[in-house]
Parts: C-alpha cells; structure tokens; sequence
C-alpha cells in the first residue's frame, strides 16, 4: 500500500512539470524544470517521513518545506501544508500556502480554497468571488459533495443577503434535479439544500414556505434537529402555536441530530442550532 501511495504521488510531482496545454488552464507561472533521479528519490524520503510525523506536526510541515524547496510548483504539497492548519483554525497562516495551492493548479484547487473560505475561514465575499471563478471557467460542478451554488447561497446567507442566497439555492437544486433525473425530489436535492432554502425562506418571511422546505429535509434526515427547530419557529411566527411547540420539543429531543457533514468536527455550519458551543445543545431536559 505504501509503494501505491508513493507512485500516485510520483506522477502528482511529474504532473507539475507537464507544459501547459491550451485546453487547460493550471496557473500563469511556468513550471520549474523536471527533477534529477537523485532530487526524485529526495522527495520520497522526505515524502516518507512527513507522513511518519503527526498530521498537525511541526516536523511534517518541515518535511514538506523540504520537498517544496526541490519542487516548488507542487500544487498538491502547498495543499498539505494549507489543510491542517484550517482545521487548526490558524487561518492566516493556511491562507497563503492554499493560495499557492490555486496558483500552480487552479484547476483542482480554486473550487477546494473556495470551499475552504466559506466553511472554515468565514470569508464570504472572497469564497463567492472564487466560485463564480470557478463557474465561469469551469461550469457548474460540485465539491466536497456539494454544488458550487450551494456554497454561495449559504455564503449569501451568512452576509444578509437572503434574496441573492435563495436565488442561488434554488439554482442548486435545480442543477441537481437535472443531474439525478431519476431520483425523487428530497433524493435528488440534498437534504442541507432543502435546510438552507428553508432557511432562506425564513429569513424572508416566507414562513409557509420555509416550512415546506425543512419538511423535505426532514423526509431525508428524519429526526434532523436543526430543521425541526427552524420548522417550529416558523410556525410560531405564522401564529400555529400547537405545531410550533410539537416542533420544537422534537427539536429539542434530537439535538444530538445535527448536520453530520465530515467538516463539522472542525467548523460550525451556517444557521447550525446543535453545535457543541451552542447552550441548546446542552443535555438538560
């Protein structure tokens, strides 16, 4: 498994020497030129000991540096230095190397620093910059098992902006009822887009139509906690006090049903109720 391992990240590095094709955009800076057999096998010792040392080590960002300073256009190395401290929550000191990760590989990379931006850094206005980047060169695709129209309406969401998140939201949806033609609509849709129009809804007084929205979810993730919490404040608002209380006691007995992204050990999601900070996510009865 190693050596499967090793080679996968052997064509990564000569990948980076390839020149750049005219069909492919990767970034405006030339390549460095192909590595010596004796500078390869450098990289896979140092290769080999970053992944002996703990992820969030300082060795292994040491080791990384090392093989940076033989193969600094290694797109995929920037990446590894960027990640960890994201999940470190150190975000200023990530920011550069993923922009250097987008640099020498846009390609793979301008969607990931868009995502990364919107959940873990917060930095809205630049993650919605970066994915209409990513959708004008692109198109519109999905990262992290999510569209990039999801992205940017939940980014509009956290900026007030309800009108612009919605519209976008919707626009996710519908790519994903064109991309899963045969799959019924709280199937094809993911449950987290039919959260967050819900949301959106909300957030506009729709409340009839938020409450439609967080029952789509609810089809999907059943005992979602978040939505059956939205979902009884909708009702409160509109005056349904029975379903608003039958709502949000269900809410409350499934606190510990929260978004169950893989982010969300390392971040807290956009209008996410049952978090660990969040005082009503607490087991007092």
């Amino acid at each position: 498994m190693k050596y499967e391992i090793l080679i996968v990240f052997l064509l990564l590095l000569s990948s980076c020497s390839e020149p750049i094709s005219k069909n492919k955009e990767k970034s405006v800076y030339e390549k460095s030129p192909p590595i010596s057999n004796e500078d390869s096998l450098r990289i896979q010792d140092y290769w080999s000991k970053a992944n002996q040392s703990g992820v969030y080590s300082q060795e292994r960002q040491k080791y990384l540096d090392s093989i940076l300073l033989i193969k600094p256009d290694t797109a995929y190395i920037w990446q590894q230095k960027a990640m960890p401290l994201y999940k470190e929550r150190k975000y200023s000191l990530g920011k550069p190397f993923l922009a250097k990760a987008v640099l020498y590989d846009s390609v793979k990379y301008l969607d990931y620093s868009a995502f990364v931006k919107c959940l873990f850094s917060k930095e809205y206005e630049e993650s919605i910059l970066e994915f209409l980047e990513a959708k004008n060169k692109f198109g519109d695709r999905y990262v992290m098992d999510h569209t990039y129209n999801f992205y940017i309406g939940i980014s509009y969401l956290q900026l007030n902006q309800f009108i612009k998140a919605k519209d976008f939201l919707i626009r996710s949806r519908d790519q994903q009822f064109k991309d899963f033609p045969n799959e019924p609509p709280e199937e094809a849709c993911h449950y987290l887009d039919w959260f967050y129009l819900g949301v959106a809804a909300y957030e506009l007084k729709e409340y009839e139509s938020a409450v439609e929205f967080f029952d789509t979810s609810l089809k999907v993730y059943t005992n979602f906690g978040d939505a059956l919490y939205y979902k009884g404040i909708s009702h409160y608002k509109m005056g349904n006090k029975d379903e608003a209380e039958l709502a949000l006691r269900m809410a409350k007995e499934n606190r510990e049903n929260t978004i169950n992204e893989d982010q969300v050990y390392y971040v807290i999601y956009p209008y996410q109720v049952f978090h660990k900070l969040s005082p009503l996510a607490g087991n007092n009865k």
